[in-house]
């Protein structure tokens, strides 16, 4: 159990045993108001969850610990109990899916039915009203019948969370992580486990990197007109002197230690696009504001998989599976973990823990 990831919410410590990623918010699910022009339909409430038969059969129902999945008598919809008050969402993942959207809900950048900006505030004010962090919820089995040709396991739930979960997600661009958790002091043996679901937007859709706020024609069309010339001037001639400057005082990659300046990559911690928009040019250009990375790690840190701490420690996510990080060769969990050095960065650091970073900060230190 020591070598799962551990995660802190509401100052209690729990053991990530196992995790669903990556489950795409289908048009089927999709809440009405909130669907794209090109589907139809009203959206149903149960939410795919993976097939129950083939190759990852047997690991759907370990995960959920149910081996159950469409068997009705009668071939008529029953609502089979799958876990019990078990299930969570958390008030803080909610807002920071609805902070990272809030730019496609403003400036939409897919087509939907209806004009989707009328709804932020109303969604906003629904969470902002929960009093709990933790809103827990059952699960039941909704899936296609076991003696049918399909056997696509599906889950619903009678909570109101779960409505109002719908009701904010926005289709193709969302997806559900579920990391199943067991508390760190205890009886493993006699714990029930929690299932933490939580919603996630795409990284090129989140508010500091959305193609609407970049434009299509110009990075520089979102900034103030007297600015435009000198802040193109920058981009042009400040590139060059910004990758020379981070590999000159970070010469080789801290995960793969590469130092062949044709594989490191000068990756901004705290975006290009973001220093632009509030008219911080110094800081886009700002060799304290980059670290010297192989592609894979300029990805992983880029898009908000790993971050740092301000005494320059890794800290890495749990949108990623332990065998990812172990070929990765990153241990989570280790308390040698590779640092950099921080000096000069806290306040980039901080802005990348905060908006760029996937994870709650607060649940991984």
């Amino acid at each position: 159990m020591e070598n799962h990831q551990k995660i802190q919410i509401e100052s209690k410590e729990y053991f990530v045993t196992d995790s669903i990623q990556n489950l795409r918010a289908e048009d089927s699910f999709i809440y009405r108001k909130n669907k794209l022009k090109i589907f139809k339909g009203n959206g149903e409430s149960r939410k795919y969850v993976g097939s129950y038969t083939d190759s990852s059969g047997e690991r759907l129902s370990d995960f959920f610990e149910y081996k159950n999945w469409g068997q009705s008598i009668s071939n008529v919809r029953e609502y089979t109990p799958i876990q019990q008050g078990t299930c969570f969402f958390s008030k803080s993942n909610l807002l920071k899916y609805l902070y990272d959207a809030r730019i496609e809900y403003q400036k939409q950048e897919q087509v939907y039915k209806f004009d989707i900006s009328e709804f932020y505030s109303s969604n906003l004010e629904s969470i902002t009203q929960i009093p709990e962090e933790k809103i827990f919820f059952s699960i039941y089995d909704v899936s296609d019948f076991a003696n049918s040709k399909l056997s696509r396991g599906y889950i619903r739930s009678n909570d109101n969370i779960w409505n109002v979960w719908r009701k904010i997600v926005l289709p193709k661009i969302s997806y559900l992580s579920i990391l199943k958790l067991l508390p760190v002091i205890g009886n493993k043996e006699n714990q029930k486990p929690l299932f933490y679901f939580r919603i996630l937007l795409d990284y090129q859709f989140r508010s500091i990197v959305h193609p609407k706020l970049i434009g299509t024609t110009s990075e520089f069309e979102i900034i103030q007109k007297q600015k435009r010339e000198s802040t193109k001037s920058i981009s042009r001639l400040g590139s060059e002197q910004f990758r020379r400057r981070v590999i000159d005082h970070m010469p080789q990659c801290p995960f793969t230690k590469v130092s062949d300046e044709k594989l490191l990559i000068a990756s901004h911690i705290k975006p290009y696009s973001v220093c632009i928009r509030e008219g911080r040019e110094e800081q886009a250009v700002d060799y304290l504001n980059g670290l010297s990375l192989t592609p894979t790690y300029d990805k992983l840190f880029d898009q908000g998989y790993i971050t740092f701490k301000d005494n320059g420690d890794l800290i890495c996510g749990t949108l990623l599976s332990a065998y990812t990080w172990e070929r990765l060769n990153i241990n989570p969990n280790s308390k040698n973990n590779l640092r950099i050095f921080p000096e000069g960065r806290q306040e980039y650091l901080d802005y990348h823990r905060k908006f760029v970073f996937q994870d709650d900060i607060n649940d991984l230190f």
